[in-house]
Parts: structure tokens; C-alpha cells; sequence
């Protein structure tokens, strides 16, 4: 389903007809040079640098995707990508082309609570930022937030596309501008976070005061938030965030994402920095690829994020230990994701915001090239501590380093890494290996039956899943015969899940509209790749039987072996009837093996 929001905009089946009504391969043609190859038509990937057409397109299934970089999609993922347009005006936009007429928004939707609120803000957000921007384009009284960022090389232009606004230095000045010239409600203006009520609830002030104001935005340009900047040494702390509201978690949001998708999507990589500055700087110097975390501890939301968009970020951060401290944390919400990590340490007492002001963007660019995957980095900065060559020393140095090995779940990655740390810290190798082997102690032959059993059960939960999008029939018999909640890949589980959902409505699987039916980007993105890539069944009623067959059988040999650990502590603490009933249990599950 197409989201609430969006739904009090546009009608679901208004956005179908639409859908019916647009042609994927003329729109797509219009920003990519596209040939017929077979059913399909495919071009070089607007997304990222190829130099070989993997870029991939079905007028008959109306979707595009890319095996390159991944990137995939219907036509209004398309247009949202390359446009930089919200989904609602990407509909717009081929409504008036199609001749659909949209139908303004009823009552109901228009008095939903939730819907209104979320305008509300949206309005007071709007409102906020043109009375930043105001104060800060004016002679007088925004003199000192001009100064202060032309001090930092910062004017014009740049400024003017991040919409950076003032906050002059009065416990009224917004509240007072608001109150005048909307009628935004106590309420809506309190849930914004532009102002606070005293502790009583008679009254209220504005949070930003004395502070340059840098509009924080959504992945679509809309200003969900802001961040102030003091100016002042004797005003602390030295950046304040809004809250936390329904239109801004911080936990989900990178600051210049709006402006940098398009070519991280290219680049196939983001630059990931920590401050409004840097990100900015970066930017003004056409390294475009770049998003700041704002000085937080960068989450796994966004990573996904990130994720959706590249598949390596190169992380660069300051070199003190709060810097080093944070890449190490980055790494591993990273790494957790799948994306390739790589690092960039600068000089003690430099950001990338002072360090590509002073040394110029070529040198900056040539350290991001540069940048070296970051276990690498962080084997070079154990081995730089260690203190001689003593049995003690290496020991300590190879503990230090094989908790970070435990991460790396390709046993060709880690023995990689395992060669480059005994080469640069010139251990004997062998001694090495056995210190390895008995850190990893059983962990060793466990990672190894696990990795092998996950690429298998991966294969064959996409099977299951091209079988259930092949046609309606072959996707009933699937899913009455599994449980879509048993998949452990979670793109293909949220796949099987809305499938099973359609096929309960007696609704068509159609490919893009299952798109905007899931949430999960990765599972969109997946979609449009099973939907291109050709079926490799024989007789597909066999491979239905079979795939079945083998899904049932591996989660029930899983069931049991959880069982089995249930009934050997329910012998240890005593509880035989407990156990009695496990038992039971696995002699059915047995039976169902067997049957």
C-alpha cells in the first residue's frame, strides 16, 4: 500500500490509472539512450558509471533495473530518482500528461488527525525557515551570522541553496513572527520544537536564539528540522538540534542527502563526514557524494539508508580518539549492512571543511581515492601501538585485532586480512594461525557450516519467491504450503509477506505495484531483479514440489534442534514432564520429516 500521507493526497486508484497510463520505456528514454534487446530494452545506468549497459528496462512489466549498481524501480521510482521529485508530484506530473484529473483531497482524509498534524508542522517548518532566511539577508540585523560565515569562507550561492538562515539573539522573535502571521496553534508550534514553555506552561520562547540556522531536510528537499550554530564562545552548547518530532527523527535523517543521492547513486559511494560544514564544503567544491551524520553516532537507519543508494561508504573523521572512536562504531553499524567501508584520517586538528579550504578539493579527492578498507586501517593502528615483538606483545596485538575478524563473515575476506596483519606486524605466520585458531576457538568450523547453510537457504528462498511471482496459481500453492514469516532473508520475507497479503484479497502480483506495496528497500530493489531475470525452472511444478519440500524440511530440522536444547535443560533442572512434552514434539516434527 501507497503510504497514509500519500493516500490523503492522491486516491490509490487514481495513481493506478496513471500507472496504466504512463509508458515506463518513453519516460526512461527521455534521460537514457535505451536499444530493444529482446522483450527488454537496455542503456547505461543513469545511477552510476558503466561502461558495458546493464541498465535494463520491461514495457511489459513496467519496471527498470539495474544489475549493476542494483538500483530498480517503477516509473515513478524513476522520476523521483532523477528529478529529485517527491512521489506525489512525480504522479502529478504524468497525470497532466496522461490527462488524469486529480481529484481534490475529500473531508475524510483532510480531518485525519495525524494527517493534519503532520501539515501543521510541515507549515510551521516553511514558515520558520523564510524568517531565518529573512534575518539573515538583512543589512543590519544579520550582519554577524554573514560575518561569522564569511569568516568561514562561506557566501552566496552556497548558502542560498541550503536555505542557511539567523536567529537573532531575542526570547520572542519567531514566536512573536509566527503568531502574527499564521494561525498555527500552541500546540503545532510546541511540537515543532521552534519554541519551549517555560516550566509553569505560561509561556513560551523561542529555542534558537543568537544561533546561524542550518534547515535540516528530508531525502525529498522538505525542511523536517533545523540545526543552530552559536556564534558566540559564551553560548553553549555550541550546536543545538530541534527535537525529536513526527516529521524529525534524528536517527533517520543525513544532512545533505537531498543533494547528494543523485551521485552517490552514480558514484556508486558515499563520502560520510560528521558536521553541517563539511558537508557543505564538500558540496561547494563539487563532491557532490557527500552526507553528514551531524555529530551523532551514525544508526543503523542510516546505514540503510545509505545502503539504498551505494553499496561502499568511505568514512572520514577527524583524528583524536572521539574521531577514531566514532569510526569504529560507524564500521560496524556499516559493515552490518553489507556496505563495503573504507577510511580516510586527517591531520590532527583538521576537518574536511577546513582541510579542503586549505589545501585545496584535488588533494582532498585524492585522499578518498586512497582511502584504505578500514580493517586495513585498523590493523595499521594496532600494530603502530604495539610495544616490541614479544610472545605477550604479539599476543595481546592478535587479540586486539580477532574480535574485528569475527565480523567479516567471507572466510576469503578474513583470511585476506589475516595475511595482511601477520605481513605489516612481520609474525611468523604459522604462529600466528594457531594463535588465530584458538582465539576462534569452536567459532571456527561453526562460521564456516553457517556461511554454507545461508548461501544455500538464500537460493532457495529466492526461488520460492520467483515461483510466487511467476503467476497467481503457482504463488497460491506456495504460500499454502509455507509460512512467509519463516524467510530468513528479510527482503525476501517482506516480499513473500505482502504477496501472501494480495493473494488473500485475491489481488494481482504485478511487479510495480508491489513496489510501492513494501516498505523494505531492499526488497524493492530485489523485486525489479526477479522480475527481469529469467526463470531457470525446468518443469516448474517440480520445482514448486521440491523448493516446498526442502524450505519445510530445513526450518523443522532447525525447530528441532531448538527443541532438543529446550529438552536437554529441562533434564538438567529437573522438569521431566517438560521435557516429556518436548519430546513429543520432536517425534512429530520427525514424522512430518519423514512424510
Amino acid at each position: 500500500m501507497v503510504t497514509n500521507e500519500l493516500k490523503y493526497s492522491i486516491p490509490e486508484n487514481i495513481i493506478d490509472e496513471v500507472r496504466d497510463r504512463t509508458d515506463i520505456v518513453e519516460v526512461v528514454s527521455k534521460f537514457v539512450s535505451i536499444k530493444k534487446v529482446g522483450k527488454n530494452f537496455k542503456g547505461l545506468c543513469p545511477f552510476h558509471s558503466e561502461k558495458t549497459p546493464s541498465f535494463t528496462v520491461s514495457s511489459e512489466k513496467r519496471i527498470y533495473h539495474c544489475f549493476g549498481c542494483g538500483a530498480g524501480g517503477n516509473v515513478f521510482k524513476f522520476v523521483m530518482e532523477v528529478q529529485n521529485i517527491s512521489f506525489v508530484d512525480a504522479v502529478r506530473q504524468f497525470a497532466e500528461s496522461a490527462g488524469v484529473l486529480i481529484p481534490q483531497a475529500n473531508k475524510g482524509n483532510l480531518n485525519d488527525p495525524k494527517y493534519q498534524e503532520r501539515e501543521a508542522l510541515k507549515k510551521a517548518n516553511e514558515l520558520a525557515t523564510n524568517y531565518f532566511q529573512s534575518l539573515f539577508k538583512e543589512s543590519e540585523k544579520g550582519l554577524a551570522a554573514r560575518d561569522y560565515l564569511k569568516g568561514r569562507h562561506f557566501d552566496g550561492e552556497i548558502l542560498d541553496q541550503y536555505k542557511i538562515g539567523w536567529a537573532i539573539p531575542e526570547w520572542r522573535g519567531l514566536t512573536n513572527h509566527l503568531r502574527k502571521t499564521s494561525n498555527l496553534s500552541r500546540k503545532t508550534v510546541l511540537q515543532s520544537g521552534l519554541v519551549i514553555e517555560k516550566e509553569e506552561g505560561s509561556n513560551i520562547y523561542d529555542r534558537f536564539r543568537g544561533r546561524v540556522i542550518f534547515p535540516i531536510q528530508d531525502a525529498h528537499g522538505s525542511v523536517i528540522g533545523f540545526g543552530g550554530r552559536a556564534i558566540s564562545e559564551s553560548d553553549q552548547p555550541k550546536y543545538l538540534n530541534s527535537p525529536e518530532t513526527p516529521l524529525y527523527q534524528k536517527s533517520q535523517v543525513l544532512f545533505g542527502m537531498n543533494l547528494a543521492k543523485q551521485a552517490i547513486r552514480k558514484e556508486d559511494q558515499a563520502i560520510l563526514v560528521e558536521g553541517y560544514l563539511d558537508q557543505m564544503r564538500a558540496t561547494q567544491y563539487g563532491v557532490l557524494n557527500t552526507v553528514a551524520t551531524c555529530g551523532t553516532a551514525l544508526t543503523a537507519k542510516q546505514a540503510a539508508m545509505l545502503r539504498n543508494y551505494a553499496s561502499s561508504v568511505v568514512m572520514v573523521f577527524d583524528s583524536d580518539n572521539a574521531g577514531r572512536d566514532a569510526a569504529d562504531k560507524g564500521f560496524e553499524v556499516l559493515q552490518e549492512k553489507g556496505l563495503q567501508v573504507k577510511i580516510v584520517f586527517l591531520p590532527e586538528g583538521k576537518d574536511p571543511d577546513s582541510y579542503i579550504h586549505e589545501n585545496g578539493v584535488e588533494k582532498f579527492l585524492e585522499k578518498i581515492k586512497t582511502a584504505k578498507p578500514y580493517l586495513e586501517s585498523y590493523i595499521d593502528g594496532v600494530i603502530t601501538r604495539k610495544n616490541g615483538n614479544s610472545t605477550s606483545e604479539l599476543a595481546k596485538m592478535a587479540n586486539q585485532v580477532v574480535p574485528m575478524l569475527r565480523k567479516v563473515q567471507n572466510l576469503v575476506e578474513r583470511n585476506s586480512l589475516v595475511e595482511y596483519f601477520s605481513s605489516e606486524a612481520k609474525i611468523d605466520d604459522a604462529a600466528f594461525l594457531m594463535e588465530l585458531k584458538k582465539s576462534f576457538s569452536k567459532n571456527q568450523s561453526r562460521v564456516e557450516v553457517l556461511e554454507t547453510k545461508t548461501d544455500s537457504v538464500l537460493r532457495l528462498e529466492r526461488h520460492l519467491v520467483q515461483l510466487i511471482l511467476s503467476d497467481k496459481e503457482t504463488a497460491q500453492k506456495v504460500l499454502h504450503a509455507v509460512n512467509p514469516e519463516d524467510f530468513s532473508s528479510s527482503a525476501l520475507r517482506a516480499i513473500a509477506i505482502t504477496c501472501s497479503q494480495k493473494i488473500q484479497e485475491d489481488e494481482s502480483l504485478e511487479i510495480d505495484k508491489l513496489i510501492d506495496n513494501t516498505d523494505n528497500p531492499e526488497a524493492k530493489d530485489l523485486l525489479t531483479q526477479l522480475g527481469l531475470e529469467p526463470l531457470e525452472f525446468d518443469s516448474v511444478e517440480k520445482s514448486v514440489t521440491d523448493c516446498i519440500k526442502k524450505f519445510n524440511s530445513f526450518h523443522l530440522k532447525s525447530k528441532i534442534k531448538i527443541y532438543k536444547k529446550q529438552r536437554n535443560e529441562a533434564n538438567i533442572a529437573g522438569q521431566t514432564e517438560r521435557s516429556n512434552e518436548i519430546n513429543r514434539k520432536i517425534q512429530e516434527m520427525y514424522s512430518a520429516l519423514t512424510h
